[in-house]
């Protein structure tokens, strides 16, 4: 399933992210006890502790932000000013259809709780893969 975020740079950036899973479980669906395991893995990896949010509605309500149909995910830290200690990832499960889907968006969403002054430039996503890299390594290490 490609999932187009806009930019067709952004787009090709996002699909070259490298998951660190077994090929046998790229394309198991996603299931919430993994996912919330998968999480903290990539909290660590990106040494960002961050809440994970699957209620979309929630997400919007809580942010004030609208959660659109086509988002697959996305980060809230607060307002400028006032930033969460713990910001919120909320990811859309309709969009995430494959643990190696789920894998790409908690990277995508990590590195912007890394480095958000990077966009979705270059660099970002060669962050985003070291963060994927590492939750590679806390799995083996495992």
């Amino acid at each position: 399933m490609t999932i187009h975020r806009g930019d067709p740079r952004t787009d090709a950036r996002h699909a070259a992210l490298r998951s660190p899973l077994p090929d046998d479980e790229r394309t198991l669906e996603v299931d919430a006890a993994w996912l919330r395991h998968r999480a903290k893995l990539f909290a660590v990896a990106a040494q960002r502790p961050f809440h994970l949010v699957v209620d979309l509605q929630a997400y919007a309500s809580v942010t004030g932000m609208p959660f659109y149909d086509h988002y697959v995910a996305q980060v809230y830290r607060g307002p400028e000013g006032a930033r969460l200690s713990v910001p919120l990832m909320a990811l859309n499960l309709s969009r995430i259809p494959t643990r190696e889907d789920a894998d790409r968006a908690l990277a995508h969403e990590g590195m912007h709780l890394v480095v958000p002054s990077y966009g979705h430039k270059e660099k970002a996503f060669a962050r985003a893969q070291v963060i994927l890299d590492e939750v590679g390594h806390l799995t083996t290490a495992a």
